[in-house]
């Protein structure tokens, strides 16, 4: 009896460990995508801030920002109109957005069997401190963007999303910055 209790109590350890490798190897797993698709969700924002500078520096996206329209850039074609005057700031605080009912993405990418949706909005802009106000010509101004982009797997059902605020100056050749909760 005693021999049975113990090969009892061995089995019982023996399925409890078992048990615990397979959901650590799950947990493992679900990490993974979920790092996947975050890492997807950031090269759409990488994408979005190129996408704002090249556009701030060729508006009517014809030379250089010209790459950016599909087929060979995220820049679906049929939206261009919409996303060079949400760089530009003729739409201010779009309603349009990157995933769920009225949809029309700024930016759509494949990253890694992601299907990759982005938003870019321009909220603001104001004369920076201390550029010249005496020039007209040759103010400089900052222009706050909310980038928002989805990354989406339809093989595993994951969803990841990253929203970002930058701060880019409409100066050629300058640069957009990352703006934190602090401001």
């Amino acid at each position: 009896m005693t021999v049975m209790l113990l090969m009892l109590i061995a089995g019982s350890l023996g399925v409890a460990a078992l048990t615990m490798s397979g959901l650590e190897n799950s947990m493992a797993g679900s990490i993974r995508m979920v790092e996947e698709g975050t890492s997807a969700a950031e090269s759409c924002v990488g994408t979005a801030v190129r996408a704002i500078r090249l556009t701030m520096d060729d508006p009517q996206m014809s030379a250089e920002a010209a790459v950016l329209i599909a087929p060979l850039g995220p820049v679906p074609a049929l939206n261009q109109a919409v996303f060079t005057q949400e760089i530009n700031g003729t739409l201010r605080n779009n309603s349009d957005v990157a995933v769920g009912a009225g949809n029309a993405p700024n930016l759509t990418m494949n990253v890694n069997g992601y299907v990759v949706n982005g938003d870019i909005d321009f909220l603001y802009s104001k004369q920076r401190a201390g550029s010249d106000f005496a020039d007209s010509d040759k103010p400089t101004f900052d222009q706050f963007y909310r980038v928002d982009c989805v990354a989406a797997n339809a093989a595993t059902g994951a969803t990841s999303r990253v929203i970002v605020t930058f701060d880019c100056l409409n100066t050629t050749g300058e640069g957009c910055v990352k703006r934190g909760s602090n401001g």
